[in-house]
This record gives C-alpha cells, sequence and structure tokens, in this order.
C-alpha cells in the first residue's frame, strides 16, 4: 500500500513538480498585485480558465447558423438535433470537440458559441466534416436519419486533431 501511495504521489505531484513552480510563479505575477486577485474568486478563476461544465445544446441549437441551403426548419438540421439531444454527456462533449476544436463550454455557456451547419451536397457517403477554426460543422444532406446518425457518430469518435485515425 505504501509503495503504491508514494507512486502515486510521484506521478501525480513530483513529475509535474517544476511545470507547476513555474505555472504558479506567472499566475502569481499576474495576479498578485493586480485587481484579479481581488476581483475573482477560485470558482470564477476556475471557470475563466477551465471553462464551464454546463453542457447545454438547447443554447447551442437557438445560437446556430445556417448556411448553402439549410435553415432551422430542413429536415435534416431538424433530425441533427434530435440526435443530438439524445447524445450521451460524452458524445455531446465529442461533437463540440469536433466541431470547435475544444470540449470545453466557453465562459457564458454555449450560447455565446455559434455554430455554423452549412450543407455539403447532396446524400453520400461522406462522413461530416469541420472547420474547427470558423466553428463550421460541413453535413451534407443524408436521405435518412438512421444515415446522418450513423456518419456522425463516425465522424465524432474516429476523427483526432488535424485529421482520422
Amino acid at each position: 500500500q505504501e509503495f503504491v501511495t508514494l507512486y502515486a504521489d510521484f506521478l501525480l505531484n513530483k513529475v509535474v513538480d517544476r511545470q507547476f513552480r513555474a505555472f504558479r510563479r506567472g499566475f502569481n505575477m499576474v495576479t498578485d498585485d493586480s485587481p484579479l486577485a481581488s476581483l475573482f474568486r477560485p470558482e470564477e478563476l476556475e471557470l475563466l480558465v477551465c471553462g464551464s461544465q454546463q453542457y447545454d445544446f438547447m443554447e447551442l441549437m437557438k445560437s446556430s447558423e445556417y448556411d448553402g441551403g439549410y435553415s432551422s426548419e430542413s429536415p435534416v438540421i431538424q433530425q441533427f438535433w434530435e440526435l443530438v439531444h439524445d447524445m450521451s454527456d460524452d458524445d455531446k462533449k465529442k461533437l463540440l470537440q469536433f466541431t470547435t476544436g475544444s470540449a470545453r463550454v466557453p465562459v457564458g455557456g454555449l450560447a455565446r458559441l455559434k455554430l455554423i451547419i452549412a450543407r455539403h451536397g447532396p446524400d453520400t457517403d461522406r462522413l461530416p466534416t469541420a472547420h474547427t477554426c470558423f466553428n463550421v460543422l460541413l453535413l451534407p444532406e443524408y436521405s435518412s436519419k438512421e444515415k446522418l446518425k450513423d456518419r456522425l457518430y463516425k465522424a465524432i469518435k474516429y476523427s483526432q486533431g488535424f485529421g482520422m485515425l
């Protein structure tokens, strides 16, 4: 038991001690004699640094825009949002990562994020693609909800970074 405790301490603390001290030194340089130190509670600083943990995709749906012939009334768009609302929290994070490049909710919530869903041609076997720098999801006009679900889940499951795994 002692070995496990010491090994865990080594992996979680000792290995990153030098980096953490450098981070703390830089953080203190910014906040020590700054109004930031008195303006924010620790929870607020955590929110600023880490983002919110509240994944309200209804907010994202309301703030989204459509392009390339899609509108909020387009059948594929309505099917897309039905699928999104039925996703697990883990899959919602993957979708956010896929479309924006970050699985974190921005400060102010998903309502502050402007996602653009653009038509990417007619029904096809291609997967949806995204331009993460611009929060654009390129979504082919799939012929069925089942096909949309299959392609969307493949895209968010197997994509990583700038390429496919």
